[in-house]
């Protein structure tokens, strides 16, 4: 009899809410991060979830801390990606609010323990409700920024000491008012100490944590983007000179090879024939050995009006041919703007035409195809490269750390997606393969811009 009441008393307390409450987590991360989990991620947030309730369930100081800590260090361990620290962050969030609806219900004079599963099941669909809107909302504020707007270190310092100094000040006033005045009737000072601050604090001490390591992780990584935002700032400066002091020298041989070959005239009018071959091997056939240009139309990326786009294709073009990989360009019009910020521009297509010339060296006959048109409102960047061996598995070569060249690579492009997901809604990158041809295509959006 005593363990059927005992069953009865975990099922009821404990599996049954923190069941539907990983329903309710479920819905908060399936709304606010779909487009960057996978199956397998939802159900692991799910039973991370579940663990949460149940050791809230337990009210003890001494289970809940330690758990919770012990999720948060495992997920967050040799790890960089903040999306999970954010998840974290969602999941202990909707037990918080969900704490507080059951802090205002009992505290109005309901009773915390024997509560009819009908009013379990009214909780259930108010924070059903409530957990949706707000995931809706918070998905659709990043939408209604501009794109590219850029959060300064200055703006991520404000944002961590706002956060916390309101929560902080929200839990020392609680305290206050609950010990130190006579507002609060002492029976219901006594109830609360002992059902909600056990769970409660463990709660916001978890959730300030956290806090403070995404937006340390966050200042960290506008630090190293920053450094490296100057890094490429030099880096195409010095392509620009690379190509300026490359045209200048095709010009001098412009204006130079008539006067080289003039004396061609005297040997065919003497009909010299001996003094032509002589003149010929001697001085002719060898006149372009310094010039770079390879027998591709690479010239076209004249039609290029985006300095930096043009140094960046520019450069990694040399680069592939000084490999004697054979490489083509496809533009036919010019290209004036395009509406992405430059340095992100550069890294994408940088890293793209490295992997591009990475892939084709492994080819006997190695190739590589760049295009830039404009195609309706946007602007189309591709890079087709062939490639040797087994056909790349396209929906994991996003996944940080995937790579088919072994250890401590595959940062690419996972960086790629890390940069169109975050800073653009006008920007997505289309991948195939057609036959032994990688294709990677860059659609960028016109965005009219109000005056």
């Amino acid at each position: 009899m005593m363990s059927t009441s005992f069953f009865y008393l975990l099922l009821s307390y404990m599996i049954v809410p923190s069941i539907l409450m990983s329903v309710l987590c479920f819905i908060s991360i399936y709304i606010l991060y779909k487009n960057m989990l996978s199956v397998s991620d939802l159900k692991k947030y799910f039973i991370i979830s579940f663990v949460t309730g149940m050791a809230l369930s337990t009210g003890s100081y001494t289970i809940i801390l330690p758990i919770l800590s012990i999720i948060t260090i495992v997920q967050l361990r040799n790890d960089e990606d903040q999306s999970k620290i954010k998840i974290l962050i969602s999941i202990y969030s909707v037990y918080f609010a969900d704490k507080i609806y059951t802090f205002i219900y009992t505290f109005s004079g309901a009773k915390l323990y024997d509560i009819p599963f009908k009013h379990t099941l009214i909780q259930f669909i108010i924070m059903l409700f409530i957990v949706s809107v707000t995931c809706l909302v918070i998905k659709n504020i990043p939408s209604k920024r501009k794109v590219n707007k850029e959060i300064s270190s200055s703006q991520i310092r404000f944002r961590m000491i706002l956060i916390i100094s309101i929560l902080l000040t929200i839990i020392i006033a609680s305290i206050y008012i609950f010990t130190c005045t006579s507002v609060i009737e002492k029976e219901k000072t006594e109830f609360l100490m002992e059902n909600f601050v056990p769970e409660i604090l463990p709660l916001i001490s978890i959730i300030l944590i956290s806090i403070i390591v995404y937006y340390y992780d966050k200042s960290v990584e506008y630090r190293v983007k920053l450094q490296r935002e100057i890094e490429e700032k030099n880096e195409i400066e010095e392509y620009s000179n690379i190509i300026e002091e490359m045209y200048s020298e095709t010009r001098r041989f412009k204006h130079d090879y008539i006067n080289m070959l003039s004396p061609l005239k005297e040997y065919i009018d003497n009909a010299n024939i001996e003094g032509l071959r002589e003149f010929f091997y001697d001085n002719v056939i060898d006149m372009d050995k310094n010039i770079k240009w390879s027998n591709s139309n690479i010239d076209k990326l004249k039609y290029i009006k985006v300095v930096g786009l043009k140094a960046i294709l520019s450069t990694k073009l040399i680069k592939a041919a000084s490999m004697n990989i054979d490489i083509k360009v496809d533009i036919v019009e010019d290209i004036d703007y395009v509406y992405m910020n430059i340095m992100d521009l550069c890294r994408i297509i940088g890293i793209l035409m490295d992997n591009a010339i990475e892939a084709a060296q492994e080819c006997e006959y190695p190739k590589i195809c760049v295009a830039v048109v404009n195609k309706n409102d946007y602007v189309v960047i591709a890079v087709h490269n062939n490639f040797f061996g087994e056909k790349p598995q396209i929906h994991k070569i996003y996944k940080e750390g995937f790579s088919t060249k072994g250890k401590d690579r595959g940062i690419g492009l996972y960086n790629v997606k890390n940069i169109i997901d975050t800073n653009y809604d006008n920007v997505f990158l289309n991948t195939s393969i057609e036959e032994n041809m990688f294709i990677q295509e860059l659609w960028i959006k016109y965005i009219e811009t109000s005056s």
